[in-house]
């Protein structure tokens, strides 16, 4: 029997191999990552579209990129996210929130 380590590891591969995860242009890498958009940004007067999705979190496994405090591009569905910070992080993923510039949808 494996060790937690190798277990967490084998959950983690089989995740972001399947279809919860896109593949992504991480600062120039294509990864697999788990993109959530968030808020949309719906016109306030009410008689707007639906709008599209300004904010989101992105799950990314450290051994593909180690995230760092800088100007971290994210290019998804033809758009492109800023990272801003890192949420939270595990012994082999971190979770990022990303913000898009409305001028790009």
């Amino acid at each position: 029997m494996g060790s937690f380590r190798d277990h967490l590891t084998s959950t983690v591969e089989a995740l972001f191999k399947g279809d919860w995860a896109d593949t992504v242009v991480y600062n120039g890498s294509e990864i697999r990552a788990i993109i959530r958009k968030g808020r949309t940004a719906t016109d306030g007067t009410g008689f707007g579209s639906d709008g599209s999705s300004t904010e989101g979190t992105l799950r990314i496994r450290l051994s593909d990129v180690d995230p760092c405090e800088g100007d971290e591009v994210l290019e998804a569905d033809g758009k492109v996210w800023s990272v801003v910070r890192e949420i939270s992080r595990s012994m082999t993923t971190a979770l990022l929130e990303i913000r898009t510039d409305r001028s790009f949808l």
